[in-house]
């Protein structure tokens, strides 16, 4: 035992004397580099996986196309695009530049599918969302709003009109009827009221859309909105 202690305490002597070099410890691994969603807090995909195809940035906007490598497509990938910002007649035409440009994910047995849009928007142009939302509607496309994402006003309007869409963990889609103060519809103008209806109908139908407009008369004087999630 004595032994053992005294050739230690001969090593440390000759490291001070040498200038021996002791590597440090590794406590924790680096994270790997991760393509994280716009707008949202943690969602995303390893970056090795993705491969961005083009960007566009506005002033009060940001949206992106990406190509995510995915086996179950003839492709190898599936592309999704990314939206975050103010929805105006320029994020709008940058938005629809995008998708239109997404190339379909096949499977091998020939069936088909539909393309991720995450958004993440809190204000906007309603008669553009309404507009964003028939167009939706039309598109081979999924409307996510995911971890951390916020969907109000007219991306709100949008997600309604979309044929698929989905609410992710702390994600929110929440229309707002408070226009008296700019955050949403009036439901006593009915200027505001009138083309929202009509929406509704022409994305869902006579009979859904009548339900849906009156399930959102019952919102019409709630600070929060309606919480579409």
């Amino acid at each position: 035992m004595k032994t053992l202690i005294t050739q230690r305490l001969l090593l440390m002597v000759m490291c001070a004397l040498m200038g021996c070099t002791v590597p440090s410890l590794v406590t924790q691994q680096e994270a790997a580099p991760f393509h994280v969603v716009l707008g949202s807090n943690n969602h995303g995909y390893p970056a090795s996986q993705v491969q961005l195809v083009s960007s566009v940035q506005g002033e009060r906007f940001e949206t992106r196309h990406s190509r995510l490598r995915y086996p179950e497509c003839m492709s190898g990938y599936l592309e999704f695009v990314e939206f975050s910002g103010y929805l105006d007649s320029s994020a709008v035409a940058a938005l629809g530049g995008l998708v239109q440009n997404i190339k379909p994910c096949v499977r091998k047995n020939g069936s088909r599918v539909v393309s991720p849009v995450y958004m993440n928007s809190s204000q906007g142009e309603l008669a553009l969302g309404m507009q964003v939302g028939q167009w939706f509607k039309t598109q081979a496309i999924e409307l996510i709003v995911t971890e951390g994402q916020l969907c109000e006003s007219a991306c709100a309007v949008a997600f309604l009109g979309a044929s698929y869409k989905r609410v992710q963990a702390t994600g929110r889609a929440v229309l707002h009827f408070n226009g008296e103060i700019g955050l949403g519809l009036d439901c006593a103008r009915s200027t505001d009221m009138m083309p929202f209806k009509s929406y509704l109908m022409s994305v869902k139908g006579s009979q859904s859309g009548q339900t849906l407009y009156n399930q959102a008369l019952t919102y019409c004087r709630n600070g929060k909105g309606w919480d579409l999630s």
